[in-house]
């Protein structure tokens, strides 16, 4: 009886595992316009690491069309205008690509 009762509860036990990991999503990171402009605008003061530009423009922004246009220009103006000079990321050519991109999502986003 008490083999039986065992088998019971641990195969309970075990549905409730799988059932609660089949259930469970992934995690998603989704950034914001507000986020975005704050990673751009560290950029542009030279306060951003490599691995805090790296987050910024290595995840594609499927929810925000217009964002992930802004995100591919970013990462056309890191392919072209990369500075070895600490602690800018950027040239200044590139530095002021990212302005007029930091001011076209300024004009674009709604105020909430």
């Amino acid at each position: 009886m008490t083999l039986f009762l065992t088998l019971l509860l641990s195969f309970c036990a075990f549905v409730i595992v799988i059932w609660t990991l089949m259930h469970l999503r992934t995690p998603r990171f989704r950034m914001d316009r507000a986020s975005f402009i704050k990673g751009l605008e560290d950029a542009i003061t030279g306060q951003a690491s490599e691995s805090e530009w790296r987050a910024l423009v290595a995840i594609p922004m499927r929810h925000d069309p217009e964002l992930e246009k802004m995100r591919l220009k970013c990462l056309e103006i890191e392919e072209h205008e990369s500075s070895d000079s600490p602690p800018y990321l950027f040239t200044e050519k590139g530095l002021e690509q990212l302005r007029q991109i930091r001011s076209k999502l300024l004009i674009n986003t709604p105020n909430k």
